[in-house]
């Protein structure tokens, strides 16, 4: 393990325990629960400058997951075909049995394309393009 990967982990598993923690806490509590709130905020990398009120719609990644895609990024990128057919098909269906168990339904009932070609693809040859007649 790098020492990057390393360093993930444990702010993955900071934010997780400070996460947990905040379940045990009142509204009241967790508002004013400073350490908590500055655990949170050093586990993204936004500007210290700049207030988001708008995570609805853009908000962040935490560092942990932007680590991760670069990561992965690049090792797609040094040998495509050998990381897509190889490495990361491997961990497809494990991912879509937890995201299936996260939403609740079977995971039949989902589905994870590679790239938007393949999704496409997927999409287009999967509906029945029977002709209909108007009277």
């Amino acid at each position: 393990m790098s020492l990057t990967t390393f360093q993930s982990k444990v702010i993955a598993e900071d934010v997780s325990d400070a996460l947990l923690g905040l379940n045990k806490l009142s509204p009241t509590e967790a508002a004013s629960d400073e350490d908590l709130w500055a655990r949170m905020a050093q586990s993204y990398t936004v500007s210290p400058t700049i207030l988001n009120l708008n995570n609805g719609g853009v908000s962040p990644q935490p560092k942990v997951v932007q680590d991760a895609v670069d990561r992965y990024y690049h090792l797609s990128n040094e040998a495509p075909s050998y990381y897509m057919w190889q490495i990361l098909d491997k961990g497809r269906e494990p991912l879509r049995r937890k995201l299936a168990e996260l939403a609740g339904v079977s995971p039949d009932e989902l589905a994870i394309n590679r790239n938007t070609t393949e999704a496409l693809g997927t999409f287009t040859w999967g509906i029945d393009m029977k002709r209909v007649m108007r009277l």
